[in-house]
């Protein structure tokens, strides 16, 4: 295991485990920066061969031991390329000869603590172990990804033809997340309004709490229920490029349902609505403005889909060919045999600062 990485990733289960402060990143330099704002001399990993290459070092003067931990040295070069290794922004703080001391200073304190971890054994940590398996993947990933497609190389008339078969991206409606509850009497549907209203008190998380609660109970929706009385994306023109499934799931939210929804902020209850359905008790629980870009405004964002859908399948055919060569096999018949946890229903939210509890998505229209 490469000794820098090994040492970074002891250092982050030691720091947490042991409640040590890991030392702050400097801030940009200027008057009144303190020892404290230091670096954390392993904040970032050095190349020790570029900075040698550019140094004003000689090979002689690269050699020159600083600090001594133990069997570990700490050379001159070393610490120069972990200085050059900071942010550019910080670079002008290490002119003072007492900042580089300070600096050395946090690295030996960093390898008495790595040193003092490898002798507890938490090289060993399955953890540690675990952590620089996934830093070794992070690394491998960037290696090959090194050859990826430029942003500024992508054709025009590759972007053009991204822009024409996505007309739903680049051109939508006005949209709103639609939820209600259908009663088919009015004067339960104004009773249950006026529940919420005062329920709630204006606090939106103890609204979404309460109406879960209600619509679950007393909706007569029996459909739409069980997703709490989610109605699915609504908006009074048809969105670009729309499946026959979904216009035909939009055509059957009552229009004045869809009229109602653009009237209000979310998680406001708006005025009952009628319709041939019953008596509609309703609120969005979102809205997004309408999009309409041209083939100019969009040229950036679809390079960079163009991109990353590049990366994408550079990345998966990577992956399909080291399956291939390692002989995978899986048991899907055993991963069955893992129960999951429970869902329960969120519990009462009293303070006005809690986090507003999920709502639940409409299904989403599929194409027979």
């Amino acid at each position: 295991m490469h000794s820098i990485l090994k040492i970074s990733v002891i250092m982050a289960i030691l720091v947490e485990s042991s409640g040590c402060e890991k030392p702050q990143r400097p801030l940009p330099h200027g008057p009144g920066a303190t020892a404290d704002k230091l670096a954390a001399p392993l904040d970032r990993v050095p190349k020790v061969a570029e900075t040698a290459k550019n140094s004003s070092l000689t090979t002689e003067q690269r050699s020159v031991i600083v600090a001594k931990i133990g069997e570990r040295s700490i050379t001159l070069g070393e610490l120069e390329s972990r200085l050059e290794a900071e942010p550019f922004a910080v670079h002008s703080q290490f002119a003072s000869v007492q900042k580089r001391k300070e600096y050395l200073a946090k690295l030996v304190q960093f390898e008495v603590l790595v040193q003092e971890a490898q002798r507890q054994g938490l090289d060993k940590d399955p953890e540690v172990l675990e952590a620089a398996r996934q830093a070794m993947v992070r690394k491998y990933m960037q290696e090959e990804g090194k050859d990826e497609v430029a942003p500024e190389s992508v054709p025009s008339a590759d972007i053009k033809a991204f822009y024409d078969a996505n007309p739903a991206v680049f051109h939508k409606p006005e949209t709103a997340e639609l939820s209600h509850m259908l009663f088919a009497d009015k004067a339960k549907a104004e009773q249950v309004k006026l529940e919420l209203e005062k329920g709630a008190e204006g606090n939106t998380p103890r609204l979404v709490s309460l109406w879960n609660d209600y619509v679950v109970r007393m909706s007569e929706d029996k459909v739409s229920a069980p997703y709490l009385g989610a109605l699915g994306a609504v908006s009074k023109l048809p969105p670009p490029a729309a499946s026959e499934a979904e216009l035909q799931r939009r055509t059957q939210i009552p229009s004045a349902l869809v009229d109602a929804a653009f009237t209000l902020d979310p998680f406001t209850i708006g005025p009952v609505v009628h319709s041939a359905q019953g008596w509609h008790v309703w609120m969005t629980t979102s809205r997004s403005p309408a999009v309409e870009k041209s083939l100019e405004q969009a040229e950036e964002s679809i390079r960079a889909r163009i991109v990353k859908r590049e990366r994408d399948l550079k990345r998966q055919k990577l992956i399909d060919t080291l399956k291939g060569k390692a002989k995978v096999s899986v048991d899907d018949d055993a991963v069955r045999l893992i129960v999951s946890a429970k869902m329960e229903r969120p519990a009462k939210v009293e303070s006005k600062d809690a986090a507003v509890p999920p709502m639940a998505k409409a299904p989403t229209a599929v194409a027979p």
